[in-house]
């Protein structure tokens, strides 16, 4: 197995505790104290001189118009979950912490192209996600989890002997801070001069044990992997919605899509998870409630190839939201998934020319809806018809496809039909003109008789002539019960060939 711990060293502004609005915009800055120290500051508060790990009254001192606010676990925690969803797009298996992630990746690897990838990959999933993240890799969890907390800088091992060389090196009064160990055990190694891990090791193990670190000592043996790290895989909700307040009101389309990444992102990873792919999502826009409140704004984006690719959702979502005329500010977004279907994955190809292209038939089409509006894009679906007006359809872009019908091969058609046959004279011996030029017949009689089902009754001969100008046409001749008009002859033009 390979664990990798993405951990967060700082608290990331959406974890700061909530202040309404008005309050919030009027604020020179913010930061979060725990126990009289600086955990986190926003940007105005930096720009004050405030920072992390800086003494609370020492901020006081140096910027006494920044607001102070005790640590808000909850909203901590939920942005704790929505990173762990979004990290669901690159293993089913992950453990989410109080201050990060825990990922076990081995049966990813090949997938995402190795180990350097896949942490690459999980870099900009938590840089999208606003946060700064720290990784540790390490064939156990408990390893992974130090080993990204250590002061030193090499945090990665993907080998017992190595890992248990990185683990030796750990300062003994960290990793019982990490380990949730009593204080008499630090005083205790610092008394005996056991200051790191191979120290720790090497004392004598029925002893520590009556001096009370048995969990010490079991804890290690999980990290080194002597014994067996029993986890319970994170289970992600059984329908998605989630909320996200802004940090500041947006007022344009590039700061709404620049803000929803960071809910598509948990969209997809949760999709991932649950082996399935977003037919219809919808974007909810707080407005200012207040004195002048206006109701929510509403964005629903449906999919005519159901996917889970973030970056493909996030395009459709721009486009709308570039056609969307904002009725206020917005301060907060809640994203909903409304329909999802299986989807188990893509279909591969055994040879790479037959690899489908980057922009396919459905995600073109998802675009132009997005882009134009469904009204306004159409598709063609055939009809299980032999008359060749009747053969096609024109139906919304958003329509599901009918089955195709299993008509038998027919002679070539035409890709430019006429809307309504054209009349043609005929010359000397019957002969079909054209322009006051006979058409030379280039084909046998093809016959078309059918629409006595529906009241539109046809019985046709068609041909593949030839123009004087040698450009190929398709006409017919019509047979009727009853005699034909007068001045016609029963020869019609009915399309063209390209």
């Amino acid at each position: 197995m390979l664990w990798v711990s993405v951990w967060l060293p700082q608290l990331p502004l959406e974890a700061l505790p909530w202040l309404p609005k008005a309050l919030a915009d009027a604020m020179p800055g913010r930061c979060v104290v725990v126990e009289r120290r600086v955990l986190a500051a926003d940007e105005a508060a930096q720009a004050k001189g405030v920072q992390a790990g800086m003494g609370a009254a020492v901020a006081a001192a140096l910027a006494p118009e920044v607001l102070q606010l005790p640590r808000d676990a909850a909203r901590e925690a939920a942005f704790v979950e929505a990173l762990t969803l979004s990290l669901s797009a690159l293993t089913p298996h992950l453990l989410p912490e109080s201050d990060g992630v825990l990922l076990e990746v081995q049966a990813s690897l090949r997938l995402f192209g190795g180990v350097r990838r896949l942490l690459r990959r999980a870099q900009r999933l938590v840089h999208a996600q606003g946060a700064s993240a720290v990784i540790g890799v390490a064939p156990t969890a408990t390893a992974a989890h130090l080993l990204a907390r250590a002061p030193q800088r090499r945090r990665r091992a993907l080998r017992a002997d190595s890992t248990a060389r990185r683990l030796d090196l750990l300062p003994t009064p960290l990793v019982l801070n990490l380990l949730g160990q009593p204080a008499a055990l630090a005083e205790l190694f610092e008394g005996i001069g056991a200051r790191r891990l191979d120290a720790v090791r090497a004392l004598p193990r029925a002893g520590l044990q009556r001096r009370g670190a048995r969990a010490l000592l079991d804890a290690l043996d999980r990290a080194y992997g002597e014994s067996p790290d029993a986890r319970r895989w994170f289970e992600p909700p059984p329908r998605f919605a989630l909320a996200l307040e802004l940090m500041q009101r947006a007022d344009d389309a590039a700061t709404l899509a620049q803000a929803a990444e960071r809910l598509l992102l948990p969209l997809a990873g949760w999709l991932s998870r649950h082996w399935l792919a977003a037919r219809r999502f919808t974007l909810q826009m707080q407005h200012e409630h207040g004195r002048r409140a206006r109701p929510d704004s509403t964005l629903s984006i449906e999919l005519g190839q159901p996917s889970r690719d973030a970056a493909q959702l996030l395009v459709l979502l721009r486009e709308r939201l570039a056609r969307h005329t904002l009725a206020a500010p917005v301060y907060a977004l809640r994203l909903v998934l409304d329909e999802a279907q299986p989807l188990a994955g893509i279909e591969g190809h055994l040879l790479l020319d037959d690899r489908p292209a980057a922009g396919d038939l459905p995600t073109l089409l998802d675009r132009l809806r997005a882009r134009l509006g469904n009204e306004r894009v159409s598709r063609f679906a055939l009809r299980a018809d032999h008359r060749p007006e009747h053969a096609d359809a024109v139906l919304p872009a958003a329509a599901a496809l009918p089955p195709s019908p299993a008509l038998a091969i027919t002679p070539p058609r035409p890709l430019w039909l006429l809307r309504e046959p054209l009349p043609l004279p005929a010359g000397h011996g019957d002969q079909p003109l054209y322009d006051g030029a006979p058409l030379a017949l280039c084909s046998r009689p093809e016959r078309i008789e059918s629409g006595w089902f529906d009241g539109a009754p046809v019985r046709r001969d068609y041909h593949v002539a030839a123009s004087a100008d040698h450009r190929l046409c398709w006409i017919f001749r019509e047979h009727r019960r009853e005699p034909a008009p007068a001045g016609g002859c029963g020869w019609f033009l009915h399309g063209w060939f390209g």
